[in-house]
This record gives C-alpha cells, structure tokens and sequence, in this order.
C-alpha cells in the first residue's frame, strides 16, 4: 500500500495551481455550454407555419406575436383580400 511521505510523492505547488486553473477552466466550458443551449431553446420559431393554417391566421399570429405592426398588418390584410378594398380592424380576440 503506498503511504504518503515527504519524499517527493506529493503534488508540489505549482501542480496544484495548475490543477484548480484547469478545474476553472472546464466549469466556465460547462457553464458556457449550459447558456448556449438554453439560448437556443428561448429562440422564437421564425419557422414555417403550422400545417393546415391560412394565410389570414399566420398574419394575425404574426401581430399578436409581435412580429409586425399594425400597419404592416393593415397592408399585408389588403394584399391578402383585395376585394375589400380599406383594410379592416385587427384580429377578432377569443372574449
């Protein structure tokens, strides 16, 4: 069995500095990684739109969401139905 002494077994202090900078170093690796992909979790989906959505839904999700204005709404509207000729009030809510 191997027992401690003072004959050089033991890790000098310079070996020890270099340990606790590398313990450093991986924590602030693991720290950064955690952010990085919980930063891409929180991304907003600017992905296609849902299956089986109409054009009018995704605009009305695109301004409750905040992607766009009302006055981009208001244009893109009467772009979508032209017949109507001035643009209508926003989205109807759920109440």
């Amino acid at each position: 069995m191997m027992e401690w002494s003072d004959r050089g077994e033991h890790m000098t202090t310079g070996g020890w500095i270099f340990m606790v900078l590398g313990m450093m170093v991986l924590v602030v690796l693991a720290v950064v990684l955690v952010m990085w992909i919980v930063s891409q979790q929180r991304r907003p989906d600017r992905g296609p739109v849902a299956p089986g959505m109409s054009a009018r839904e995704a605009l009305d999700h695109r301004l409750v969401s905040g992607e766009i204005t009302t006055d981009q709404y208001d244009q893109l509207r009467a772009k979508l139905d032209p017949s109507t000729g001035a643009p209508a009030a926003g989205p109807a809510g759920p109440g």
